[in-house]
């Protein structure tokens, strides 16, 4: 892996210096960008594959905030925490990619270049899809077209799903076609350089193209109308179909290195958590979030432990009881009134309050929603992410700084979850709860869990690694589905969403997504601030934008996607 980021990034001359849609290509002959007849297809397929995961984490940077993954410490309401600026970097790598993209396919179409094609289009997809997911309307159809048309249009975030089933569709035949040749590297899928081995790399592409589709339509299931589908078959044909992600080999995943310089190979949340105190900064996560997932080890949502909770977290203080006004001054507040509203009480325990100030005094410190108090030294004390996803250490339940300039744990060797085997069970449980689809919710939620857990825990080998035991995996395992069980139509989706939201951990873009949709996780913690302000149903239009395209909608983070219909008030 180390060698092949070398390699790429010898080949600048093949990178895209794209940004976004109305600036990159605003000179009629740009002397950075090589002519097409130049450019090398496995150059650029590699810098699209490399640019994915980057955008997926600027994505994580929002989504993760507002759903309490991490701590929205931008602001004490929604009114202030994120500005037009804060969306630069989604909105500019994502059309980065995507001019990528369009600049390969005339190369690798005269060349018959299909997987390349394909892959590319399996990931133009998944850069539109969420491009509406988190912007609502976007340029599409004007989009790329440099200097004739600097003010593209913004289309309708239906059209761009469509437009993004349309790419799918092209891919997966494309993947029908005999495979002549196959990329130098494969980041996603990794084949050892022989036709054989491509095949099979290019069959785990077709099943990334079909699930995408199997989330596409579950995401937009509230209005199939507007696409012109009906969703419920739709679902019902791709699970007969039976072609999609079931195991670890097809997640759809980035895997990074562990190289620290010259590139630096390693997860970003590690580069964040895992240095010193200055990247470190204002970095927490979110006590919500925590909570959810610590129960039985302290007091948490669920009275059991996750067997998944020493993987997630590692906490570099294991007891926060006497701690000074200094380093943790909410200790010293009284606990805000609403936060023991019983709306945002356990769902399996409501006795059990959210958390406040800290998730646990055992150790898991985070930060509530919209603490935007400033910086203590805590930096060798907050929790940190562990080993899953980020590549980080196991928690042993032994205090450790790891502020120690990136050599501890797994050195930042993790993953960027973008579509995972767990995640499909809990869709198809969904897609079973509420069009009726034919199957058994209650087993594709067992299965998801078992999914999300094993992934977790076979993570890494080694180290202070301890796996849990089969009977800690089924009492988990048993003890939601036993409030599975005696719950009411409403709360079992509730109780699937949810272990979507703690399987997703590491993608903020999925729980965003099933929040807006469903409103669940239900109980979601409330900002410190007891003003009550409109959430982000979708993001901003970043400056970037809205300063250099005078067809930019007006601004405002109550307008809704397309499939957003429920019209629901979130928190």
């Amino acid at each position: 892996m180390k060698n092949k980021f070398f390699k790429l990034f010898l080949a600048v001359g093949f990178i895209s210096l794209a940004a976004c849609e109305t600036t990159e290509l605003d000179l009629v002959v740009d002397p950075n960008t090589p002519s097409t007849d130049l450019l090398d297809v496995n150059f650029t397929f590699n810098n699209v594959q490399l640019s994915l995961p980057g955008y997926v984490n600027s994505i994580n940077n929002f989504a993760q905030d507002v759903t309490r993954q991490t701590a929205m410490t931008g602001g004490t309401t929604y009114n202030t925490a994120y500005q037009e600026v804060s969306f630069n970097d989604i909105w500019g790598r994502g059309y980065g990619i995507l001019t990528d993209i369009k600049a390969l396919e005339p190369k690798a179409t005269e060349l018959g270049l299909n997987y390349q094609l394909g892959a590319s289009k399996v990931i133009r997809a998944y850069v539109l899809m969420s491009m509406a997911d988190v912007f609502g309307d976007i340029p599409y159809s004007e989009a790329l077209q440099g200097s004739a048309n600097l003010t593209p249009k913004f289309d309708n975030s239906a059209d761009v799903y469509l437009g993004a089933l349309a790419e799918l569709n092209d891919a997966i035949a494309l993947f029908g076609q005999p495979l002549t040749a196959f990329p130098t590297d494969d980041f996603y899928y990794p084949h050892g350089k022989t036709l054989p081995s491509a095949e099979a790399s290019k069959a785990k592409w077709l099943t990334a193209a079909n699930t995408l589709k199997l989330k596409l339509m579950n995401t937009a299931r509230l209005n199939g109308t507007a696409l012109g589908l009906n969703v419920a078959t739709e679902i019902s044909n791709l699970i007969i179909a039976n072609d999609l992600i079931d195991t670890p080999s097809e997640d759809f995943a980035f895997q990074y290195g562990n190289n620290r310089a010259v590139p630096n190979t390693r997860h970003p949340n590690y580069n964040t958590y895992y240095e010193n105190a200055t990247t470190i900064g204002g970095s927490y996560l979110g006590n919500y979030m925590m909570w959810t997932v610590i129960g039985g080890f302290a007091p948490g949502e669920k009275a059991v432990n996750d067997p998944r909770r020493p993987f997630y977290f590692f906490r570099q203080d294991t007891n926060t009881v006497g701690e000074s006004i200094f380093t943790l001054g909410c200790a010293f507040q009284s606990r805000p009134s609403h936060y023991s509203s019983a709306q945002y009480a356990s769902f399996y325990q409501p006795t059990v309050l959210t958390p406040f100030c800290v998730a646990s005094t055992s150790g898991y410190w985070g930060r509530d929603h919209g603490d935007a108090t400033g910086l203590p030294p805590d930096n060798s004390k907050r929790t940190v992410p562990g080993v899953y996803p980020a590549g980080g250490k196991f928690d042993t339940n032994t205090q450790a700084s790891v502020q120690n300039n990136g050599v501890d744990g797994f050195q930042g060797a993790g993953i960027m979850p973008i579509l995972m085997t767990s995640w499909v069970h809990f869709m198809k449980a969904e897609a079973i709860l509420t069009l009726g689809v034919s199957g058994d919710a209650r087993v594709e939620l067992e299965a998801g869990m078992r999914a999300s857990i094993d992934k977790v825990i076979n993570f890494k080998s080694g180290g202070d690694i301890v796996v849990p035991t089969a009977v800690t995996i089924n009492t988990y395992v048993n003890y939601v589905l036993n409030a599975y069980d005696t719950a009411t139509a409403a709360q079992r989706l509730e109780i699937v969403v949810k272990e979507f939201y703690i399987a997703a951990w590491g993608n903020g873009l999925e729980p965003y997504n099933n929040y807006r949709r469903t409103g669940f996780p239900s109980n979601m913690q409330p900002t410190l601030n007891a003003a009550v302000t409109d959430y982000f149903y979708t993001a901003l239009y970043p400056s970037d934008s809205t300063v250099n395209n005078s067809n930019a909608p007006t601004n405002s983070r109550t307008k809704r996607v397309f499939w957003d219909t429920a019209n629901l008030v979130l928190n």
